[in-house]
């Protein structure tokens, strides 16, 4: 089988994706880069969508053309803050990057090709951690024949009370804020949002194993935390790339619960953390949604 070349890390937030990116990261074969969120983004139960940066970027200019080339470049340069293509634009020569798309189709899937490759510094497996392209799998899979995914997942249940918590904790939309003065419909509609978006992932999951058996793989987020070394090892057999034990050396920066870690090491505590965060009506609902998958997925009540 032909070496990886591109892995894609996705799934839903609060997964472990940020955590198993590091891991990886310290391989000096491998260089993900953060959230290109560069393909579309599902949102209100999967009815609408959020654009990605492919399609901000066509509305900017046509990369097929001197002006339009141009054009998506001064844009991408002119970017300020810390998201993907700003962060991009700091550390990569812009005569450096306008080069390498010259040399390409200058097409999307070449834009995103040359910004992971830019972001690798030269390691072998470059790659994204977007978790809403899980929605896109079959599309990157084409686009890059060697690339390879992997799907973070973590019980629903502690999904959720990260998320509620990690909301209150940032600043939010005056929308979101009144939004919140709903209460418990509010609350309901959390839930289920949370449950609809779990499980499409749960089949997602299966249709990508089937469809993928050699280039897909999911990951628990309990298993990462409880039983690392082995984790990362097949993981690293996965992709083709040498397992260290340097790879566990990561720091937990991004709880929802705790603050920032200085030590190295993996917080055992996040395991079961959402137990006490998580109240009894909470539980029932995704019990009786989720009892299934969660029995499926080796998830206890």
């Amino acid at each position: 089988m032909p070496e990886t070349s591109h892995l894609f890390i996705v799934g839903l937030p609060r997964t472990g994706s940020t955590l198993t990116r590091g891991m990886l990261n310290r391989s000096p074969e491998v260089g993900i880069s953060g959230e290109s969120r560069f393909l579309s983004e599902p949102t209100r139960l999967g009815l609408t969508h959020r654009a990605g940066y492919a399609e901000r970027f066509r509305r900017v200019g046509d990369l097929h053309t001197e002006a339009g080339l141009s054009r998506i470049l001064d844009h991408i340069y002119g970017l300020r803050g810390k998201g993907y293509w700003a962060r991009l634009a700091a550390a990569t020569d812009r005569a450096t990057f306008e080069a390498a798309l010259r040399s390409s189709d200058r097409s999307d899937r070449a834009l995103l090709g040359v910004a992971m490759e830019m972001f690798a510094a030269g390691r072998r497996v470059r790659g994204d951690k977007t978790p809403y392209h899980v929605h896109h799998v079959p599309l990157l899979l084409d686009w890059y024949p060697n690339a390879k995914v992997v799907q973070t997942f973590r019980d629903p249940r502690a999904v959720y009370a990260s998320l509620r918590h990690k909301e209150r904790a940032e600043k939010l939309s005056a929308v979101g804020r009144a939004a919140r003065q709903l209460g418990s419909v509010f609350d309901l509609y959390s839930v289920a949002n949370l449950i609809h978006r779990w499980r499409w992932m749960a089949r997602l999951h299966r249709q990508y194993g089937a469809s993928y058996p050699d280039r897909y793989t999911l990951v628990r987020f309990e298993d990462v935390v409880a039983a690392p070394g082995p984790t990362l090892g097949r993981l690293s057999e996965f992709l083709g790339i040498s397992y260290s034990d340097a790879m566990l050396e990561q720091v937990v920066h991004n709880s929802s619960f705790v603050g920032k870690r200085t030590e190295a090491g993996i917080d055992l505590g996040t395991l079961d953390r959402w137990r006490a965060h998580l109240g009894a009506r909470e539980r029932r609902i995704f019990e009786r949604f989720c009892g299934a998958e969660l029995a499926e997925f080796g998830y206890r009540a």
